[in-house]
């Protein structure tokens, strides 16, 4: 079954806009569109993104960058590829909410009163033995 989501054209000027500014690594722009769509929910936990070749032709980047780009997101505990399957959203329990990327990421996605909780919870646990 094909994938239907897609990344969209407005969103796709972004990574043309950055590559032309020269201001940020191409690859970095991509895991952060990416990244976003993900922690936004526009691709859902154990849904396939786009096959590769439609992913970097609608992003207007070669492979090469877009497997780089998936590098970084399974890494932060977003995704994981495999043959035959492809490359999937992992479940959010698996995601490093740590990474100040997927931090960044929530936030802009609109933070919500549960996350907002446990940092708190965690800023406690941490505080005292620092201050210590």
């Amino acid at each position: 079954m094909k994938n239907t989501k897609s990344f969209s054209t407005a969103r796709t000027s972004r990574v043309v806009a950055a590559v032309a500014s020269g201001s940020t690594a191409l690859h970095a722009t991509v895991v952060e569109q990416i990244g976003l769509r993900i922690v936004q929910g526009d691709f859902l936990p154990g849904e396939a993104l786009p096959n590769a070749d439609d992913s970097s032709e609608m992003l207007g980047v070669s492979r090469t960058v877009l497997r780089e780009a998936i590098k970084v997101l399974a890494g932060k505990g977003l995704v994981e590829s495999r043959p035959k399957t492809g490359t999937r959203v992992r479940p959010r329990s698996d995601w490093n909410f740590l990474d100040p990327d997927v931090l960044s990421w929530r936030y802009a996605a609109g933070v919500s009163a549960e996350d907002v909780t446990a940092l708190f919870e965690l800023r406690r646990a941490i505080e005292p033995m620092s201050a210590a």
